[in-house]
């Protein structure tokens, strides 16, 4: 029997004979095929890919949001923060009211946690602390302000439409009585 003829580059492997008749298959040819029982365990999904999916679609960069005013939840907060500065350095007692204070606005504590660095940094720089909420203006502006809530974003809630069913059951209940008293 002769060998088989060596193989040239990107030429797929040549197929294993089968064994005759009364012989015993080889080792290589008793082994399962790879592809015939995936691997068990967390690297089972490593040869799987999408043929046909589309590009990732990319988010464009934020843009800088104006500041509403004195009144904004940003503006507010960095105002909060430089006024509990001791130098550049924050307390943790005093970074936790400024994240509660940040909730109650509508903002993550993410953002919340980015006003206080921005502010700090302001203040690590040189700056007064009481100038760092203008210095650090156009960082600010790159944090997305908190949406705004409406009355049906609170009756949205659990806590809301349980008290608008309250108050309408009360507001029946007066009625009731005063139609019986009169």
């Amino acid at each position: 029997m002769s060998a088989p003829p060596p193989r040239q580059p990107g030429q797929a492997a040549p197929t294993p004979i089968s064994p005759g008749r009364g012989q015993q298959p080889s080792r290589a040819q008793r082994r399962p095929a790879i592809d015939a029982h995936p691997p068990k365990g967390p690297g089972r999904f490593r040869r799987l890919r999408l043929t046909s999916a589309s590009e990732p679609k990319i988010k464009p960069a934020p843009r800088a949001t104006p500041m509403q005013g004195t009144a904004d939840p940003r503006w507010v907060l960095a105002v909060r923060t430089a006024e509990v500065l001791e130098g550049d350095i924050l307390r943790p007692e005093h970074r936790e009211k400024i994240i509660r204070m940040a909730k109650l606005f509508g903002l993550t504590p993410f953002d919340a946690n980015m006003i206080i660095a921005i502010v700090q940094d302001q203040a690590r720089r040189g700056i007064a602390p009481h100038l760092c909420p203008t210095a650090g203006e156009p960082q600010l502006r790159m944090i997305t302000p908190p949406r705004r809530i409406t009355l049906l974003d609170h009756l949205k809630s659990r806590y809301g439409l349980t008290l608008a069913v309250l108050m309408s059951v009360t507001l029946i209940i007066e009625a009731l009585l005063l139609w019986w008293v009169f």
